[in-house]
């Protein structure tokens, strides 16, 4: 008889078995709520604000920025009759209504819910203070209470340090209301 012929294997004890596969996740009873208008194409909209800053606003249904950021291209064409830097000023702004314009129309097509959660403000304080700004020291220049071709030679760069400034002050409230 051989050794491998006996009934007395030493026993094995068998493997255990893997734990069960996680249950897959529950598929969406409908698909997410979309905005009741009509669909908009952001490509038209970057268009239309190449034409005509602010237009493809209109078009993307946000009433309020596209005469917004209108009026400012209009002022920023303004002042720069009064001196020529401000052509950059109107540059930015043409090029910043398409891309937003653009961004815009997305949002739109987006639902209820989903254009909350993307947090836009609508950027109302600072085109407002664009506005007050620009048209309060247009009407000082022309009611000669200051000279703007001095004011602006000499204290151009004061702008851009309140405009620094706003914006630091805006990154570090977000910053801290994030942290909370």
């Amino acid at each position: 008889m051989s050794d491998f012929d006996t009934t007395d294997t030493p026993s094995r004890s068998t493997p255990p078995l893997p734990p069960p596969l996680p249950e897959p996740p529950a598929k969406p009873t409908s698909p997410p709520a979309r905005s009741t208008g009509s669909q908009k194409s952001p490509p038209l909209a970057a268009v239309l604000s190449f034409i005509l800053p602010g237009l493809g606003h209109l078009y993307a249904e946000s009433y309020r920025r596209g005469p917004m950021l209108f009026a400012s291209f209009v002022l920023a064409i303004l002042l720069t009759t009064r001196w020529w830097p401000f052509v950059f000023l109107a540059i930015f702004l043409w090029f910043f209504g398409m891309f937003d314009s653009f961004r815009d129309a997305q949002l739109t097509n987006l639902g209820p819910e989903e254009r909350r959660s993307a947090g836009t403000d609508g950027g109302t304080l600072l085109f407002g203070s664009y506005l007050l700004l620009g048209g309060g020291l247009m009407l000082l220049d022309n009611f000669n209470i200051i000279n703007l071709d001095w004011f602006f030679h000499d204290w151009w760069p004061a702008m851009v340090v309140a405009a620094g400034l706003y914006f630091v002050i805006a990154a570090l409230r977000e910053r801290k209301g994030a942290e909370r």
